[in-house]
């Protein structure tokens, strides 16, 4: 992860969206770091953010909780196979998420991800992110 990357949290978890910020915010590894609190918005953010002539916003890494009402985690990464195929190899997708279940892994792992992170993020974590 480099200095100039873009980052996008999906996550319905406020306390945990703003503990991430603080220790993405703190390795210097981000110049901007967004926050939606569910698939459906994100989905939206790409659209308007990556679709479109100005790209500065788009994120390169998306942080993405799996459990979320409106849209979780899985409906967000089958839709964006599916409506942006050619978008979906070019983000860094990691699974952030408080489950552990096999389950989750099993089918989160039938996406394009980058990898699953069990929360709370912290900066051992990101520094792997990083790596």
């Amino acid at each position: 992860m480099q200095t100039n990357n873009s980052i996008l949290l999906v996550d319905d978890d406020l306390t945990s969206n703003f503990i991430a910020e603080k220790i993405i915010k703190k390795s210097g590894n981000s110049k901007s770091i967004q926050s939606v609190k569910n698939g459906k918005e994100a989905l939206n953010y790409i659209l308007e953010n990556c679709l479109s002539d100005y790209k500065e916003n788009c994120p390169q890494i998306i942080l993405l909780d799996l459990h979320m009402p409106v849209m979780d985690g899985f409906d967000f990464l089958k839709h964006l196979s599916i409506e942006m195929p050619n978008y979906i190899e070019a983000f860094k997708i990691f699974i952030l998420t408080s489950s552990s279940n096999p389950k989750d892994v099993e089918i989160a792992n039938q996406y394009h991800i980058d990898g699953y992170i069990n929360k709370p993020l912290n900066a051992e974590k990101v520094k792997l992110l990083i790596e």
